[in-house]
């Protein structure tokens, strides 16, 4: 068997990986795994992001047997652009991609387009979502499961009342309205590329949502699992503004005229 990825230098040299295990040994194994990150004004967390999240595919050698990490600069105005570059330097599987600001939907939607991998692993850039959540969806995944999500049970120690109501509204009528369920829908992923791809109405934060209920409608088998979540260690969540309450709601009526009522 190929030695495992080593970081050599946590701070300065490069990851070096060599990923020539024969396939014979990993039946079960994914070939490439892209993980996408949608980045904005990140430059207090993306550093540490990146490099924890390079450490623990490092170690996934007999099971993910190629990776890459695609971040989207979402027009970021803080030092997050000088900081990526240098992390490119020292992470080669590392891709960045620099557009003008387009939002969360417009962001992981370029991440998805650029994604090379047979499979995605969704995740965010703003120091939330540790990289261990990784190995925590991996076991439902390679058990059968076409995408998984990862379902924050900590939500009350992190977000504010209003804030918690309001995802726990979008989660719920979903089920409701459409008898699918998705849970923690704008959470974490792990999934086959073609539940990527899926062209979708939502251009909000409902677009997640809409993935879910149309894997469902296809035939996808759909896991859940605990994660882990922690507090933002920097720069400031919108993710509950008006203006993405509205659109949200929109989209989802667009989505029930489109699929009709469970």
């Amino acid at each position: 068997m190929a030695a495992p990825v080593r970081i050599l230098d946590h701070r300065e040299r490069p990851i070096v990986s060599n990923m020539e295990t024969p396939a014979s040994e990993h039946r079960n194994a994914i070939r490439l795994l892209s993980v996408t990150f949608p980045v904005y004004n990140e430059e207090a967390a993306i550093a540490q992001v990146v490099l924890e999240h390079a450490a623990v595919l490092a170690r996934l050698g007999t099971v993910v047997l190629e990776w890459e990490l695609v971040c989207v600069d979402d027009g970021s105005k803080d030092r997050t652009p000088e900081i990526l570059r240098d992390l490119q330097s020292r992470v080669p599987q590392l891709r960045v991609i620099h557009q003008e600001n387009r939002g969360i939907f417009g962001a992981f939607t370029r991440a998805y387009q650029e994604a090379r991998g047979s499979h995605i692993f969704m995740t965010g850039s703003d120091g939330q979502w540790p990289a261990e959540n990784l190995e925590m969806l991996l076991p439902e995944l390679l058990a059968g499961a076409d995408v998984v999500v990862g379902v924050r049970t900590n939500r009350p120690e992190v977000y504010t009342v209003a804030r918690r109501v309001i995802s726990d509204l979008f989660n719920r009528l979903p089920l409701l309205l459409l008898g699918v369920r998705v849970e923690d829908a704008g959470s974490t992923k792990l999934g086959i590329r073609e539940v990527f791809d899926y062209r979708l109405i939502s251009t909000s934060s409902c677009f997640e949502a809409e993935r879910l209920i149309l894997a469902h409608r296809k035939g996808k088998r759909i896991a859940f699992v605990p994660i882990r979540f922690q507090p933002r260690s920097g720069g400031k969540a919108t993710g509950a503004s008006f203006k993405n309450i509205y659109l949200s709601a929109m989209d989802l009526l667009r989505c029930l005229a489109a699929y009709g009522f469970r």
